[in-house]
C-alpha cells in the first residue's frame, strides 16, 4: 500500500501535476524554449520513423509537430509526401485540400493536387487544377506537361494535348520530358 502511494505520488510530481507555492511557473521564455525542444523532438521521431519506411508512425508525429506549433508550410509537404510514399492518395489530397484552402496561392501544391487527383482517377478535377496552375503561372513547364498527358492519355484529345506538350517544349527544350513530348506532337516541330 505504501509503496503504491510512493509510485503514484512520483508519477504525479514527475508529470508536474502537485506545483506547490514552492514551485514557480515556467517563464515565457523557457516554455517557448520547451515547446521547441518538443516539436524538434517530434519532428526527429518523424524522421525516424520515415527512415524506417513506418509512414503511419511518421504521418502521426508530424501531425503532433503540426498541432505543436509547427509552420503548416513546412509540414504540408512533409505529411503529402508520407502519404504519397504509403500510397494513401486520398490522405494526401485531403492534406493538400486543407492547405489550398488556407493558402489558395500556393500553385505548387495545386500542381501537386492535380496530380493526385488524376492517380485517383478524378480526371475532371486533375484538369480544373491544371488549368488553374497555368493560368497564373503560364511558364510552369509541367504544368503543360502533365495536362498535355491527361489530355491524351485520360480524354482522348490528342490537338489540345498537342497545344501543350509544344508549350512544354518551348519552356523545356531539354526537360526530362522533352523526347515524349516531341514524339507526341501531332506534327514534326521544325
Amino acid at each position: 500500500m505504501i509503496r503504491t502511494l510512493t509510485l503514484l505520488l512520483a508519477a504525479v510530481l514527475a508529470t508536474g501535476c502537485a506545483r506547490g507555492p514552492s514551485m514557480e511557473a515556467a517563464t515565457p521564455a523557457e516554455q517557448a524554449a520547451e515547446n521547441e525542444r518538443e516539436k524538434s523532438l517530434l519532428m526527429d521521431r518523424a524522421r525516424a520513423a520515415y527512415a524506417r519506411a513506418d509512414y503511419t508512425r511518421a504521418e502521426q508525429y508530424l501531425n503532433l509537430a503540426r498541432e505543436s506549433g509547427m509552420d503548416q508550410r513546412e509540414i504540408t509537404p512533409l505529411l503529402i509526401d508520407v502519404c504519397v510514399k504509403d500510397q494513401r492518395y486520398r490522405a494526401a489530397l485531403q492534406y493538400s485540400q486543407e492547405h489550398l484552402r488556407r493558402h489558395p496561392r500556393a500553385y505548387r501544391l495545386r500542381f501537386v493536387q492535380a496530380t493526385l487527383l488524376a492517380a485517383v482517377g478524378d480526371i475532371a478535377r486533375a484538369r480544373e487544377e491544371l488549368e488553374r496552375v497555368l493560368s497564373a503561372k503560364p511558364q510552369h513547364a509541367d504544368a503543360h506537361y502533365s495536362l498535355a498527358v491527361l489530355l491524351r492519355d485520360e480524354l482522348g484529345n490528342r490537338l489540345e494535348a498537342d497545344e501543350h506538350f509544344r508549350d512544354y517544349l518551348r519552356l523545356a527544350p531539354s526537360g526530362v520530358h522533352a523526347e515524349e513530348a516531341g514524339e507526341s506532337l501531332l506534327e514534326a516541330v521544325p
